[in-house]
């Protein structure tokens, strides 16, 4: 009877803290864009700018962004992501929207071995390796 007792008992508590333990997280909304304000108050006036700019894809990766100082673009960035959520692509555009540089990542097993940066021309400026050491 003891031994009973204690079978029903596990069961019932296996039956309580099962559902606790296997309900899904809630899922976050997806965010298709993000935009920031900024509002300064002075003694008589107040001042609302916008401070920055972020557009996302359906996975949660960032595919531009803006930041801005009193108003104007300061910096704009477009990205660009393989199947795998890894940056590929990188292009750094001035206040009119024109591309000025663009940065190609080349990625191996999720790993970033090589970066290019071409200038406006498609010139090559720069390109850096990454060699990686394991245990």
């Amino acid at each position: 009877m003891k031994i009973f007792k204690t079978a029903i008992l596990a069961f019932l508590m296996s039956a309580i803290a099962f559902p606790l333990f296997s309900q899904k997280p809630e899922k976050k909304p997806k965010v298709n864009s993000l935009v920031v304000y900024e509002e300064k108050f002075d003694a008589l006036v107040s001042k609302k700018l916008k401070e920055s700019e972020v557009v996302y894809d359906e996975r949660g990766n960032i595919l531009e962004e803006i930041t801005y100082k009193q108003g104007k673009v300061n910096k704009h960035f477009r990205y660009q992501y393989d199947s795998n959520d890894n940056k590929i692509k990188e292009e750094k555009l001035d206040p009119s929207g024109k591309v000025i540089e663009t940065s190609e990542y080349k990625i191996e097993n999720g790993l970033r071995v090589e970066k290019v940066v071409y200038d406006q021309n498609k010139k090559m400026k720069s390109r850096k390796t990454y060699q990686y050491t394991f245990f």
